[in-house]
């Protein structure tokens, strides 16, 4: 998906919502961290996760207290990252953009269920082949986690089939 197209979907107040945020991203809904993004440039986004009061995955994290898993806010964090690297790049052909590197990743606090988990990324380097971008999620206005990730560019019909040989092991 291109800018113009990403552009279309705004609301009046330049808000991508889930649907749009949906069409975007390649994720069924359970697996979607990103419900808005209220602000889009070339070279940052914002984007917020309505953190549900209960989920299977937050419920399972640890039996004993609900908090989203670590590992769901990066995830949150990249899925945001993905969003801008659509929105930045025209790519010729039905792309992927999947994680290669994770650097650098502190957790500094939880995000409990019914926190809205605000993602801010920014491109720190781009090419035709991948992407490094810095990002850090707040919880009303408090860090709780930073991160630097490489996104590498696939063309979908190749990943397929990548993914596909590991089936026929």
């Amino acid at each position: 998906m291109d800018r113009n197209s990403i552009d279309e979907l705004r609301d009046s107040q330049g808000v991508l919502g889930k649907e749009a945020v949906s069409s975007i991203l390649p994720y069924g809904d359970a697996f979607l961290f990103v419900d808005s993004v209220s602000y889009l440039s070339e070279s940052e986004v914002i984007a917020q996760y309505n953190i549900p009061v209960s989920s299977e995955l937050i419920n399972a994290h640890f039996k004993h207290v609900n908090m989203m898993p670590g590992v769901l806010m990066g995830e949150a964090l990249a899925q945001a990252g993905i969003v801008l690297i659509h929105y930045r790049s025209e790519f010729d052909e039905l792309t992927d953009v999947v994680a290669s590197t994770v650097s650098q990743m502190r957790f500094k606090a939880p995000a409990l269920p019914g926190d809205i988990l605000k993602a801010h990324v920014s491109i720190k380097a781009i090419n035709r082949l991948g992407a490094r971008l810095t990002g850090n999620s707040y919880v009303n206005g408090k860090e709780v986690l930073s991160a630097t990730f490489d996104l590498t560019f696939i063309k979908r019909k190749s990943l397929i089939e990548h993914i596909s040989k590991y089936r026929e092991r």
